[in-house]
């Protein structure tokens, strides 16, 4: 990365709170101090930033772009040659699998705080990925159910959705985990919802019935598009998001057309904090 970008990046609002397309910015070149605050501070108040035409990129370029956010996370799934890499691909042997609502990893005492995703190749048509801002979800919901959640934590489980057979393999590489349903953001002090389809099984010490009926009703609340945007996909463009504060979706529509995209997490630094709990920090 030995190229000085000689112009700052320009934020485009995809939404008036979530998403913001970024400009005139070379993600092959060296960052100045002022870029690299420009983007963070975009990054806290939009959620996601999305950038266009960085064919240029290079898996080892977009390792140095995610460490701007944060220390990276390797996964088991990493490239041979680039272990902070996963490459992802679906075609007709190897159907799409991520269309569902989720939280990267929030079955982790420490879920990642983010990641950076590059499309290498993407259907003619198709393949978009839908992201939804758990603020936004938080400011929407009714006074009296943001009182009945006070406090109240939710159980995630990778196992969720596994076949019987490998619930105990999956158990014992990641034990049930809970994290506070409301949640106040670590760097912007926002508040969230911090609950997701993919792993989200009830709340803790709730009645059965009315756990899943409150469950239920915030898992439904990022199918209201006021708190969408959808990235469309070309070969060469590049997404950096916030885990802490979204949800995402990518969409399975395009089957059995090849998508093939390129994958770096960033670690998480800490364990997600209640409302009330970071509220008395605070004070």
């Amino acid at each position: 990365m030995d190229v000085i970008r000689r112009e700052r990046p320009l934020i485009c609002p995809i939404t008036p709170g979530l998403g913001a397309e970024v400009t005139h910015i070379d993600l092959a070149a060296s960052f100045d101090e002022a870029g690299v605050a420009d983007l963070r501070a975009a990054f806290n108040t939009y959620g996601l930033l999305v950038f266009r035409n960085q064919g240029a990129m290079t898996r080892a370029h977009q390792v140095a772009f995610a460490q701007l956010f944060g220390p990276l996370e390797r996964s088991p799934l990493g490239e041979e040659a680039d272990p902070d890499v996963v490459r992802i691909i679906h075609d007709a042997t190897r159907p799409p699998t991520e269309n569902i609502w989720h939280v990267d990893h929030s079955f982790r005492e420490i879920p990642p705080r983010g990641a950076v995703l590059r499309a290498i190749e993407v259907p003619q048509a198709g393949g978009d990925t839908l992201f939804a801002d758990m603020r936004a979800v938080f400011r929407r919901l009714p006074t009296e159910v943001r009182a009945l959640l006070h406090d109240v934590r939710a159980t995630h489980d990778v196992a969720k959705w596994a076949p019987a057979e490998r619930v105990d393999e999956l158990h014992a590489a990641a034990p049930i985990v809970t994290h506070p349903v409301l949640c106040r953001h670590p760097e912007t002090g926002e508040e969230t919802v911090f609950v997701n389809a993919a792993y989200t099984t009830g709340f803790v010490e709730v009645e059965r019935s009315q756990s899943l009926a409150l469950l239920d009703f915030l898992l439904r609340q990022v199918n209201v598009p006021e708190v969408q945007c959808r990235v469309r996909w070309q070969a060469g463009t590049v997404a950096v998001w916030d885990n802490r504060a979204l949800q995402h979706y990518a969409v399975g529509d395009y089957f059995p057309a090849q998508r093939i995209m390129e994958r770096t997490s960033i670690a998480g630094a800490e364990r997600p904090v209640a409302i009330a709990a970071a509220s008395e920090v605070c004070d």
